[in-house]
């Protein structure tokens, strides 16, 4: 993609891309000067087309909402622009951040005449018309708030006073906002338009609804369930959230099918709500969709970054009896063994392969002056009690036992070791894996555990339609509430269903009273955890920390600190770090005198 440089203005000059029949052409489309009002439903197509054309908003806002999280972890450094979201440093000059910016605003022009066009049809619209008009007021929805919440402050933070972004709610390319308006304005747009989007996607009778790669009035419901619970409207997120569950039209995928989530187009997919339709005959998918970092298919993909061993450690609590992981979510998660080979880069996996050497591998600070964090990985034996102890002798004589210890953590068991300095160190049992010097000539203190979650839609490389809503969050969401709210049972049934699936014990009232080590479990805080669980790489965890003021804690090993130290080891929820400066090219263009973020 050409370096671009256009101000808001023109991107409403440029040509608009807009669509014709889904099913032959996804997203595809005409040009500009072919519009008309006879072709409204190719105008309305090319809102859907520009969210991810040439990358889009969706692609190139996706390392902002993924890579600065706590549940994933960089093997090493890149002069990319996106590792500078990642460690936090920032890059005003990217052109990842000038993307984002402009490809947003692009769709939201496209969605301004849509709305507008059909507004002006009066009484002479038609009912496909109004659903038009609803589908693009949940699109421009969507954009301001992934655009408010990579280029503003979280809600949480002061919204009444904080810039938040130029709403621009008309088509118009010479009427631009002279200002930005206040974080707090951005979001009352963005709940308007979702409740238009609802008005006008709630269908006559008789009228069947369209699938899941378009908007729809569940869809609608579900972003607004989200916005909701940001700005802490508890009981409305809550409505929201109940409206979709009992919708009708989602259920939970289970079993062998949720295992491989992201193989199946969104259309067989029971459980989303939304997604952003990709398709093999019209998408790349290549390196440069957003799980080419995470996993290696067919010789294509970067395969730089891994889930954080904070991640693990929260994964890995439940074990089968094979030693192997319980939960069903450890299958997004390929560790790249070396009984299986350096060549192997399998997309899935060997869930029921035997394998003979096995390790303890645990995070810890590196020695010396500095602010790095590395894995040790320590060669262990099963004993026939069922522990684990420690081959080497020296590898045993940094700790008071040569014996893997154990401990009750959130109704599973949690290994560690006790140095004779007396610090204890918490890790996995697992076969032995790669570092990531010796898989991807990254760095030899990282290892390498892949992700699929973003790949392999109908066996391709990384093709992936990116989910936008699913069923789960609604759960979930209604879970927080319920939480926050004090109702505990009705908390712990909803987190209970995703557990109940994932195939790991149950929350009761009961355990949580001894859930950590003999210690009483906060209701909010096994929320949190399932939340992290359940929607990681999904672009909700980053959010998750900030919007309820807590402080990211990066004390874990990663590519974070190789280049600012420990700069960013703690990242405050006010942090001006938590979102990015306006785009350099963007911001010097603006025909007015727009406020910089610090």
């Amino acid at each position: 993609m050409k370096k671009i440089q256009y101000i808001l203005t023109a991107l409403c000059l440029m040509f608009i891309m807009v669509g014709c029949n889904l099913d032959v052409r996804m997203y595809d489309g005409i040009m500009m000067e072919d519009f008309n009002t006879r072709n409204l439903q190719d105008l309305s197509q090319g809102s859907y087309r520009l969210l991810k054309n040439d990358g889009g908003l969706i692609d190139y806002g996706y390392p902002f909402w993924n890579f600065g999280a706590d549940d994933i972890t960089w093997n090493g450094t890149s002069t990319g622009g996106t590792f500078y979201m990642y460690e936090y440093s920032r890059n005003i000059g990217s052109t990842v951040i000038e993307y984002a910016w402009e490809l947003g605003y692009r769709t939201v022009g496209n969605c301004n005449l849509v709305i507008e066009t059909i507004e002006g049809l009066g009484n002479g619209r038609t009912e496909e018309d109004v659903i038009l008009m609803g589908e693009n007021f949940y699109l421009r929805a969507l954009c301001y708030f992934l655009l408010v919440n990579e280029f503003a402050q979280p809600y949480s933070n002061n919204p009444a006073q904080n810039p938040g972004l130029p709403l621009k709610l008309n088509y118009n390319p010479d009427d631009l906002p002279p200002s930005r308006a206040t974080v707090a304005e951005v979001y009352d747009q963005i709940v308007k338009d979702l409740q238009d989007a609802i008005r006008y996607l709630t269908l006559p009778d008789g009228m069947k609804s369209k699938s899941n790669i378009y908007a729809t009035k569940e869809a609608a419901q579900a972003l607004l369930a989200r916005v909701y619970l940001y700005m802490e409207r508890w009981d409305e997120a809550r409505e929201m959230a109940d409206a979709v569950i009992h919708s009708g039209r989602f259920e939970l995928e289970t079993g062998e099918r949720y295992a491989i989530y992201p193989q199946h187009i969104p259309e067989n997919n029971k459980e989303t709500i939304f997604a952003v339709r990709r398709t093999i005959e019209k998408d790349d998918a290549g390196y440069s969709r957003p799980g080419g970092m995470f996993i290696r298919v067919d010789n294509n993909g970067w395969e730089e970054m891994s889930p954080s061993s904070r991640y693990m450690e929260l994964l890995e609590l439940h074990l089968n009896d094979r030693d192997m992981p319980q939960d069903l979510r450890s299958r997004f998660v390929i560790k790249r063994y070396v009984e299986d080979g350096a060549s192997d880069y399998s997309v899935t996996g060997y869930p029921d392969k035997v394998y003979r050497n096995w390790t303890f591998a645990y995070a810890r600070k590196q020695s010396g002056d500095n602010a790095h964090y590395e894995y040790i990985k320590i060669k262990v034996s099963r004993q026939e009690d069922g522990t684990y102890r420690i081959t080497n002798a020296s590898d045993a004589s940094p700790f008071r036992s040569d014996v893997i210890q154990s401990e009750p953590c959130n109704l599973g068991k949690r290994f560690y070791v006790t140095g004779t300095n007396g610090i204890k160190y918490i890790g996995r049992i697992e076969p032995e894996v790669f570092d990531a010097a010796t898989k991807r000539n990254k760095d030899a203190r990282f290892l390498v555990y892949a992700i699929n979650k973003c790949s392999y839609q109908e066996q391709r490389l990384h093709l992936w339609s990116t989910v936008i809503s699913r069923l789960a969050e609604m759960y979930l969401i209604r879970a927080e509430v319920s939480a926050v709210k004090g109702n505990t049972q009705d908390a712990l049934d909803d987190v209970n269903l995703l557990r109940r699936r994932a195939g790991i014990p149950e929350w009761t009232v009961d355990n949580m009273a001894t859930a950590e080590d003999g210690q009483p479990k906060d209701i909010k805080k096994i929320v949190e955890e399932e939340r992290m669980l359940e929607l990681a790489w999904e672009g909700h965890r980053r959010f998750d920390i900030f919007r309820t003021r807590q402080t990211l804690d990066r004390r874990y090993p990663g590519g974070h600190t190789l280049r600012v130290g420990g700069q960013f080891l703690d990242v405050p929820y006010n942090s001006p770090a938590v979102c990015e400066f306006i785009p350099q090219a963007q911001y010097d263009a603006y025909p007015y005198k727009l406020e910089q973020n610090p």
